[in-house]
């Protein structure tokens, strides 16, 4: 095959681009007995090597990976390019709607170039050294016990020096550009992480989402709309064409069962 380019590069500027992936962790046995592998998604800023987010999840999914973007933009800002390989986590319409939200883009790299995403691959391979390898997981019961013990693995790393830094720390590094973050307004990270989902409402104004009906205003009755969520659904959102929110509900047939409709007058007799 012919010979690649596959000389070292970094950023000149922090935020310029963030490299994320996924990496198996240990098992854990959990509370009811059950053994359960977890997975370790991460981000980190590639002129810093600054981890900006990191989880454990027990499933490798879009869902568990805008978690971690959310936690990561809202702490130190929004990148220019997310750099992404093309596993069905990453490459998804949600992915892509996501991105024109925040106003940044996605680039992904080539099938088979590992080297593409060096940098967290290698924070991987360090993370295995130092975290897991100390972890006696007998101590955990829990995901949120185990993303604790991550969670301090991650401040750790972020304030050691590193060699590729001069001896500077990654979080040193970073905020030595404090210029290049970019925060969003708090309402907006609240809008933007939501998933976004087509319905068409019945001629009753209801809509399923997952076996579970809602109910939306009468005036979208037999319309093909847009629907945001919360990944738990505990928000669900009408979305109109100007960018406004419109709450929706559950729906309940006992309470409307209830309430006063209005009659039509239809003709109206009299003398004469």
């Amino acid at each position: 095959t012919p010979v690649q380019d596959m000389r070292r590069y970094e950023r000149p500027h922090v935020n310029e681009v963030w490299c994320g992936d996924s990496s198996v962790g240990p098992y854990l046995r959990t509370a009811d007995g059950r053994k359960r592998r977890v997975y370790v998604i991460a981000l980190i800023d590639d002129a810093s090597r600054l981890v900006t987010g990191a989880g454990v999840f027990f499933e490798d999914t879009f869902v568990n990976l805008m978690s971690v973007m959310k936690g990561a933009v809202a702490k130190y800002g929004v990148p220019r390019m997310f750099n992404f390989d093309n596993g069905s986590a990453y490459k998804n319409k949600q992915m892509e709607l996501l991105a024109a939200r925040i106003g940044t883009t996605i680039n992904y790299c080539k099938p088979y170039t590992p080297t593409a995403k060096a940098k967290v691959e290698r924070w991987f391979r360090t993370m295995k050294d130092q975290w897991m390898a100390s972890l006696d997981m007998r101590d955990f019961h829990s995901l949120e016990a185990l993303s604790g013990s991550l969670c301090a693995y991650v401040r750790g790393y972020n304030l050691s020096a590193h060699s590729s830094l001069k001896g500077s720390t990654p979080q040193e590094r970073f905020f030595s550009e404090p210029e290049k973050v970019r925060r969003l307004p708090e309402e907006k990270m609240k809008t933007d992480f939501l998933l976004e989902l087509e319905r068409r409402v019945s001629a009753d104004s209801v809509v399923t989402i997952g076996n579970v009906e809602y109910e939306v205003d009468m005036r979208f009755a037999r319309q093909r709309i847009r629907l945001r969520c919360s990944p738990g659904m505990d928000e669900v959102y009408v979305a109109e064409a100007d960018g406004t929110l419109l709450p929706v509900r559950l729906l309940n047939k006992q309470e409307n069962a209830s309430v006063k409709r209005e009659k039509l007058l239809l003709s109206e007799g009299g003398e004469g």
